[in-house]
């Protein structure tokens, strides 16, 4: 039972943890949260709105066989029955263009909301759609796709309005939209026709155009001109990943285009792969679970190196018999861990990174960059795409903010370090391995001894939690500009080391808040715990 414990600063004072009300507290208010905000989550899912207006436009010209075509469309048509979602919050239409006789371009599917009562009839519509054959007039498919969204009821500046481009082509029909050279290849021609149309949409309220290249005669210049042209909001990208709105994939046939199309929906749509939070379930345990443990094994260390301060002296002289030397030291470690006596200091070398802790982050970003990748993954092929965006997130959020927290803290006279957290690093992986859900963490900043007080160690942990929300607003307004990957990462990872780093369990760095200020503790504590629970629940 987890009660008292107080152990000796570096100045010799005792002094005293957390109570059992504040422990019990602690643990009811994640639990009271958690329920709040999943039975605000339900009633949001319940009620859903338009979201997203999303439009495909397919070439339908002539360079397309039947065969293709056909793969095409019942492609589409599966993603309609498996990967869009049926909640509502989708409106879908599908635009062909091709040249018969003097039409250029037309509507397949207006735009019809996607739910529980409409996707059976939308999918075998779009198995019906016929090929219109001809010339590729690009800009006109285009042109028409915009004025149906815009023409849409459910047209709103809040929803999302996205075109999904299909070719396998350039575009060769001159419709004399364009009235100067805007490629700048010497003259005006269709090329400038489309990238005419997509100006104006684009001020008129476009959010996103994505695209695909179909074919191998789809040549890499292509792919670049429509990349650097094309593609919304730019700078386009070519995917995979898709680490942000705006890009382009080539895929070399019909087949390809086929089998990668609920990948590229998921990604329009921002669900499955894109956009990704802890399950709630698994973020609940993780938390509870890393937090009770560190509670047990800090009632230990309690029971061992001070019995006089446990509820009963005599169950802690029994379990100091019990338990042997090694144990002992260990949960002694346990404790003192952020105060090593082995850290001397070097005031004259701030800036300094020194040797352990060269080491130190390398190993700490190896974990991290592992296990956000890891779980964020649902095929372990695709984790190598991964890893290069994550480690660079963790660079962020772990080097960046550590160390910048060091200086400072080496600054005010508390020579600080990096160092590997054991008990840290053993519960990260039983989070990532068991939960999916990276939780604790697998190092943190260790303290000279003879330089902290009371103040200084609440200062330096307080920042630490500070420093990880600033870094989530940052993510999250990085999220929101379009780099999804970047923003989704850097935000979840921020939010789970502010809340870890606010429970005021000892060694956790929230004890050291709660020991110096109460009421900073409480309102970073709840802080930290209410966006992390929204990040799970809402995200």
């Amino acid at each position: 039972m987890f009660s008292k414990y107080a152990y000796k600063s570096g100045e010799g004072r005792r002094r005293r943890t957390i109570s059992r009300p504040v422990v019990a507290f602690f643990f009811g208010l994640i639990a009271m949260t958690s329920a709040l905000l999943g039975s605000l989550n339900l009633t949001c899912a319940a009620t859903q709105d338009v979201k997203i207006q999303l439009c495909m436009v397919i070439d339908g010209s002539g360079s397309i066989n039947s065969a293709d075509w056909s793969i095409i469309v019942n492609a589409v048509s599966k993603g309609v029955n498996e990967t869009i979602s049926h909640d509502g919050s989708v409106e879908f239409s599908i635009v062909q263009f091709g040249t018969a006789g003097s039409m250029r371009a037309r509507t397949e599917l207006p735009p019809t909301i996607i739910d529980d009562t409409t996707y059976i009839a939308v999918a075998g519509r779009v198995l019906a759609i016929s090929k219109i054959g001809g010339e590729t007039p690009m800009a006109d498919g285009l042109y028409l796709a915009w004025k149906e969204l815009r023409n849409s009821s459910n047209y709103q500046n809040v929803a999302r309005q996205v075109i999904n481009l299909a070719t396998d082509g350039i575009p060769n029909i001159h419709n004399n939209n364009a009235t100067s050279d805007l490629d700048g290849n010497g003259h005006v021609d269709a090329y400038d026709d489309v990238i005419a149309v997509v100006n104006d949409e684009t001020t008129q309220g476009l959010d996103e155009l994505d695209m695909e290249g179909i074919g191998n005669h789809f040549s890499d210049v292509n792919a670049t001109w429509f990349r650097d042209n094309i593609v919304r909001p730019k700078p386009g990208i070519s995917a995979p990943p898709f680490t942000k709105p705006g890009w382009i994939r080539k895929v070399s046939d019909a087949n390809e285009f086929a089998n990668t199309l609920g990948e590229k929906f998921k990604a329009i749509i921002g669900e499955g792969e894109q956009i990704w939070a802890p399950s709630p379930v698994g973020a609940f345990f993780a938390s509870v679970i890393t937090a009770g443990f560190a509670s047990i094994v800090s009632s230990l260390a309690s029971a061992v190196t001070n019995p006089e301060s446990f509820p009963s002296q005599i169950v802690a002289q029994k379990i100091s018999a019990t338990l042997p030397e090694t144990l002992k030291k260990w949960l002694q470690e346990f404790i003192s861990a952020k105060r090593k006596l082995v850290i001397g200091s070097r005031a004259a070398r701030v800036f300094t990174l020194t040797k352990l802790e060269a080491i130190s982050y390398a190993v700490s970003l190896s974990f991290l960059t592992f296990a956000y990748s890891y779980v964020r993954v649902s095929d372990l092929s695709q984790i190598w795409i991964l890893i290069p965006t994550v480690l660079a997130t963790s660079i962020v959020v772990e080097f960046c903010k550590n160390f910048l927290i060091s200086i400072v803290a080496r600054v005010e006279g508390v020579w600080t370090e990096h160092r590997l957290w054991y008990f840290g690093l053993g519960t990260f992986l039983f989070s990532v391995l068991v939960f999916k859900v990276p939780f604790s963490s697998p190092a943190r900043l260790t303290h000279n001894a003879p330089k902290f007080t009371k103040r200084s160690l609440g200062l330096v942990a307080a920042a630490q939690v500070a420093v990880a929300l600033v870094l989530a607003a940052v993510f999250f307004s990085v999220f929101t500009m379009g780099w999804t990957v970047i923003g989704n990462i850097g935000l979840v990872m921020c939010l789970t080391m502010a809340f870890f780093d606010s429970i005021p369990i000892p060694p956790m760095n929230g004890h050291d808040v709660y020991d110096w200020s109460k009421i900073l503790w409480l309102v970073l504590f709840i802080t930290a715990l209410t966006l992390y629970v929204l990040c799970v629940f809402v995200l």
